[in-house]
C-alpha cells in the first residue's frame, strides 16, 4: 500500500491536467462567445450596410437621366450608404462594389448587386491558432421597376359614369381639367365604393385569390392610407394585369354622414394636394368581359365574382388634385330642377296697345296686367310649350322661339295673354345629383396626367419608381416580374 502522501500527490498532477485541459476548453469557449459574438453583430451590422448601399445604387440608377440625384454613380450612392449603416472603413470600400448593367441605368425596370467585405478583429482566437482578423462578406440586391409611393387607395374607373372625365385608355382628358366622379356603391357591383387594399396581401394578387388578410382591418387603416400616415409602395404589372383586391368591409357607408365618414373627412383633407389614383380596366362590352387595354397586352379586365366587383385591374396611375369632396345632400351641389313656367295674364285696361315689334319673354311679361308675370332672368328658355295671343294668329300676327315674342300686328287693351315656357335642370359642379342615393360622395379632382398617356407630370415621376430589396434567386426582382 502507498502511502497516503503518495496517494495525494498523484491525484494532485491528476487535477492540475484536468484543470489545464479544462483552461483551453474554457479558452475556446471564450473565443466562441467573444469572436463569433463579434463577427455575428459585424455580419448583422454590414447586412444593415449593404441593404441600404443596394437601395440607395437601385434608386439612383432608376433616376439616371430622369432626375436630379446627390450621387453621380449607382457605385458612389452605395459607398455612402454603407459607410453611413455600417463600420467598414475607406479602404474596404475602395473599388468595385456594384453589379450592374450599365446600359439598364434609366430604364423603367432593373437591379443592382452590391457586395462589401470588412475584416473583424480577433482577440481571444489567435491564442488557439487562429488569425488576428476575419472577413466578413454581405451581399444585397435591390431592384426598381414602375408602380407609386404616392397612391390613395381609391380606384379611378369608367364604371363612375355619368361623369365628365373618362379616363385612359377609354379617353384621355385634356391637362387641367376637371372632373367629377361619383362614389356610389350602388352603381358599382358592391365595389366597395372603389376602395382597394393597399397591403401586400392584396396587391397584385392572382386572379383565383381569395384576397386573405388583404384587408384594410377597419376604417382607421383605410384612413391612414388615404392621408398618407402609413405610407406604402405598389408595383404595376404592365400590360400584364395587376389584380387588386377590393377592401372588404363597404368602409364608406353611408357617405359624409355616415359610420365610416371619417374616410370621407381624409379625403377631404386630401384639398389641393396631387396623389396618385389607381385606374381601373373594366373590359369590353356590357357587360364587361376580359380584353386587351391596349394592343398586344394580354386581355384582362375587373374580375368579378357572384355578380359583384372582386378584384380591379389596375393598369395605371393618373395624377389628380383634389378639388374637393362634396356628400349627396351639401347644399354646394344643388342646382335647378327643371321646371314649367307659366303666365297667364291680360293687355291693361288702357287706350294704349302693345305696338308691333320684338320683345323678350321677360319684357312682354312685364307689359301685362296682374303683377310679375316673369321668368327668372338668370334661367334660359329651353323650349316654348305653347303660346296664344287672344284674336292674333301665328305666324301671320306674330312668331315665337325661346328667346321671345315678335308682333306684327299690336296686342289691344285687355287682350288675353297666354304662354307656357319650360326650363331644363341647371345642375351644380357635380351634375345631377338625383341619379345617386344619399350615401354616394363626389369628388372634384384635377388630372393632370398618367402613365397610359406619358404625360403623366415630370416633376412628379419620382412618385412612380418604386424600389425594393428582392432576391434573384428567388425570382422576387422587379425586373423579374411579368410586364
Amino acid at each position: 500500500m502507498l502511502p497516503a502522501s503518495r496517494v495525494r500527490d498523484g491525484e494532485g498532477g491528476a487535477v492540475a491536467i484536468v484543470v489545464a485541459l479544462m483552461l483551453v476548453v474554457m479558452l475556446v469557449a471564450v473565443a466562441l462567445a467573444v469572436d463569433v459574438g463579434g463577427l455575428y453583430l459585424r455580419r448583422r451590422e454590414l447586412v444593415n450596410g449593404a441593404d441600404a448601399a443596394a437601395l440607395s445604387a437601385a434608386r439612383t440608377c432608376a433616376r439616371f437621366g430622369v432626375s436630379p440625384d446627390q450621387f453621380a454613380s449607382p457605385e458612389e450612392a452605395a459607398d455612402h450608404q454603407v459607410q453611413l449603416n455600417a463600420p467598414i472603413t475607406n479602404d474596404e470600400i475602395a473599388g468595385d462594389n456594384v453589379t450592374y448593367r450599365p446600359p439598364i441605368c434609366g430604364d423603367q425596370y432593373g437591379h443592382v448587386t452590391v457586395q462589401y467585405t470588412s475584416q473583424q478583429s480577433l482577440y481571444f482566437a489567435p491564442a488557439i491558432g487562429f488569425e488576428h482578423t476575419s472577413p466578413v462578406t454581405t451581399t444585397a440586391t435591390a431592384s426598381w421597376g414602375l408602380g407609386s409611393n404616392n397612391s390613395v387607395p381609391t380606384v379611378l374607373s369608367n364604371l363612375f359614369q355619368p361623369g365628365v372625365c373618362v379616363m385612359p385608355p377609354t379617353g384621355e382628358p385634356a391637362i387641367g381639367q376637371r372632373c367629377v366622379f361619383w362614389f356610389d356603391n350602388d352603381a358599382l357591383n358592391g365595389g366597395n365604393f372603389t376602395f382597394l387594399s393597399l397591403h401586400a396581401a392584396g396587391w397584385n394578387v392572382p386572379i383565383d385569390s381569395n384576397c386573405p388578410q388583404s384587408s384594410s382591418g377597419g376604417t382607421s387603416q383605410l384612413t391612414k392610407w388615404i392621408n398618407g400616415t402609413s405610407p406604402t409602395s405598389v408595383v404595376l404589372n404592365w400590360t400584364y394585369p395587376t389584380y387588386v383586391c377590393t377592401d372588404t368591409g363597404i368602409r364608406g357607408v353611408g357617405g359624409k354622414g355616415g359610420p365610416n365618414s371619417q374616410v370621407w373627412s381624409a379625403f377631404a383633407g386630401l384639398k389641393g394636394q396631387t396623389k396618385d389614383f389607381p385606374i381601373n380596366w373594366e373590359g369590353c362590352g356590357t357587360p364587361f368581359v376580359p380584353c386587351p387595354p391596349v394592343p398586344g397586352a394580354p386581355s384582362q379586365g375587373t374580375v368579378y365574382r357572384n355578380d359583384q366587383i372582386d378584384k380591379y385591374d389596375i393598369i395605371g396611375f393618373a395624377a389628380m388634385t383634389v378639388n374637393e369632396v362634396y356628400g349627396s345632400t351639401d347644399p354646394e351641389i344643388a342646382g335647378t330642377p327643371s321646371a314649367d313656367y307659366d303666365c297667364t295674364r291680360s293687355v291693361p285696361n288702357s287706350a294704349t296697345t302693345i305696338p308691333a315689334g320684338t320683345y323678350t319673354w321677360i319684357e312682354l311679361a312685364a307689359l301685362l296686367n296682374g303683377g310679375p308675370c316673369r321668368p327668372p332672368p338668370s334661367v334660359p328658355v329651353d323650349a316654348v310649350n305653347s303660346v296664344t295671343l287672344q284674336g292674333l294668329a301665328s305666324p301671320a300676327d306674330y312668331t315665337y322661339d325661346t328667346t321671345g315674342v315678335t308682333l306684327t300686328t299690336p296686342l289691344a287693351a285687355q287682350t288675353d295673354v297666354s304662354f307656357s315656357l319650360h326650363i331644363d335642370a341647371t345642375y351644380g359642379p357635380c351634375g345631377d345629383v338625383e341619379l345617386h342615393d344619399n350615401s354616394a360622395v363626389c369628388v372634384i379632382l384635377t388630372y393632370l396626367g398618367s402613365t397610359l398617356t406619358n404625360n403623366y407630370p415630370a416633376d412628379k415621376k419620382d412618385n412612380l419608381t418604386v424600389v425594393q430589396l428582392c432576391d434573384l434567386s428567388y425570382g422576387t426582382c422587379l425586373d423579374q416580374r411579368p410586364r
